[in-house]
């Protein structure tokens, strides 16, 4: 459901209509570059000295009193520069009522930081009207401009005049502000108790990427609504509890079923919002082959995680010390006990350092075909290194496995790679690394090795 599609959003929009209420306009005064402003030439305007003043070439004291114009306050007055937010606080009859409403509809910053400009225009500025403009605002940022949230002007008038905060503020900003971290919802400890109705909860759980359905009531969650959740977005079960993700809910076509099971037969995508345990993977692989867009783009590395944390094995370290990790992780999924996969890793490892290298994660081609229900494209890798005698025995990062060869094969560059091959000289794999650091790809381009 789109913020505008809410009925807290259309009242609201009703109401601002209907008592004549208006927006800021937004000022669209040019700035422009100024690289030296002591030389002052001419043919400057306000537009130089935003720039100026922005990007710390000058302080504001050195902006002449003749370009401290409206303009140059609407673009430069934030948090950041705390002596343009004292000189507004102490020359009130500046900055009218409608400067702040032109200020919230030019410049972002308005809403955001500790000093934004609810905290200190003058208290009878803050009303119905200009609380409507800051959440209108907001919603354009985060919505539209995709600029990210703000909400710190919310916090600063639930300070400052709480009173002005109606049912419809607290549930579009459930919508916008409200996150669980570390254990603690804000949003959530601010709003009144009478506010906290079924809207405003399903409010809060929309696109809501963090626990907060852990802080509902459970009177509130009810069947109904989970399922009204559901059928808004697939997305909405990353807040779902644990008690809410194992209750039973209708699914036409299939009967009564546990929620995740409804998601993740309406939507594979969604198996990376719900948390692991044996039976949500058994019952994801019976849906989803390994070939699939799914199992590929949202459940594998959401397993190797999975797998990590219940086999309690360490994340990937490069080093020789840490050699025995991915072993295990391999082994997990292989069914082999740990201690056995961590002995054997050890004894490689002592054994055999002298062997070792690296060699890429990634497959670029799909897994042939009468494999692909049996692995998928990093599995079949493994299991060409398996054939050849390379044994992986840790990821070294996000491209490569740490890996020992073999005493017959070795590895040879190339002008587009590099080859692995057998005592005899046969080319087995290919592979390329390719790329700046922040746009970097390896992977094996080439096998000729059969299973």
């Amino acid at each position: 459901m789109k913020i505008t599609e809410m009925q807290a959003y259309k009242r609201l929009e009703e109401s601002f209509k209907e008592k004549g209420y208006s927006q800021g306009k937004k000022d669209n005064m040019r700035t422009y570059f100024l690289e030296n402003a002591k030389c002052s030439p001419d043919n400057l305007t306000p537009g130089h000295y935003v720039d100026a003043v922005k990007y710390g070439k000058i302080k504001f004291r050195d902006v002449p009193g003749s370009y401290r114009t409206r303009g140059f306050f609407l673009h430069t007055l934030s948090g950041t520069f705390k002596d343009i937010v004292e000189y507004v606080k102490e020359n009130p009859e500046m900055f009218d009522r409608q400067f702040f409403k032109d200020h919230i509809a030019t410049d972002y910053y308005s809403l955001e930081f500790e000093l934004n400009d609810f905290e200190y225009m003058p208290i009878e500025y803050i009303d119905e009207e200009m609380v409507a403009c800051a959440m209108f605002r907001s919603i354009d940022m985060r919505y539209i401009e995709r600029r990210g949230d703000c909400e710190d002007w919310f916090y600063s008038v639930y300070k400052r005049k709480p009173e002005v905060l109606n049912q419809d503020l607290y549930i579009l900003g459930a919508r916008c502000f409200a996150e669980k971290r570390n254990g603690k919802n804000e949003f959530l400890d601010i709003t009144p108790e009478k506010y906290r109705t079924p809207e405003y909860y399903f409010a809060l759980c929309i696109q809501n990427r963090t626990p907060v359905m852990e802080d509902i009531p459970e009177d509130v969650l009810t069947t109904k609504f989970l399922v009204r959740l559901l059928n808004d977005s697939s997305e909405n079960i990353t807040c779902f509890s644990e008690t809410a993700l194992e209750r039973k809910v209708p699914m036409m076509g299939v009967g009564t079923i546990e929620c995740w099971k409804a998601t993740i037969i309406n939507d594979g995508y969604q198996i990376k919002n719900i948390p692991l345990n044996d039976e949500r993977v058994e019952f994801f692989l019976s849906r989803y082959d390994k070939d699939s867009f799914e199992y590929e783009c949202s459940f594998k590395n959401h397993y190797k995680k999975y797998l990590r944390q219940k086999n309690s094995i360490p994340e990937p370290k490069n080093g020789a010390s840490e050699l025995g990790g991915m072993l295990a992780l391999v082994g997990a999924m292989a069914g082999m006990k740990q201690d056995d996969a961590i002995s054997i890793g050890n004894k490689v490892m002592n054994d055999a350092t002298n062997r070792q290298t690296m060699l890429p994660i990634h497959y670029m081609y799909p897994v042939p075909m009468s494999y692909q229900k049996m692995y998928d494209r990093e599995e079949y890798l493994l299991e060409i290194y398996k054939k050849i005698g390379i044994l992986i025995v840790d990821e070294a990062d996000y491209y490569y496995y740490n890996a020992i060869l073999p005493e017959d094969i070795s590895i040879e560059q190339d002008s587009n790679g590099y080859w692995v091959k057998d005592s005899k000289g046969n080319e087995l794999i290919h592979y390329y690394d390719r790329g700046p650091f922040y746009d970097r790809t390896v992977q094996v381009d080439q096998i000729n090795v059969n299973l």
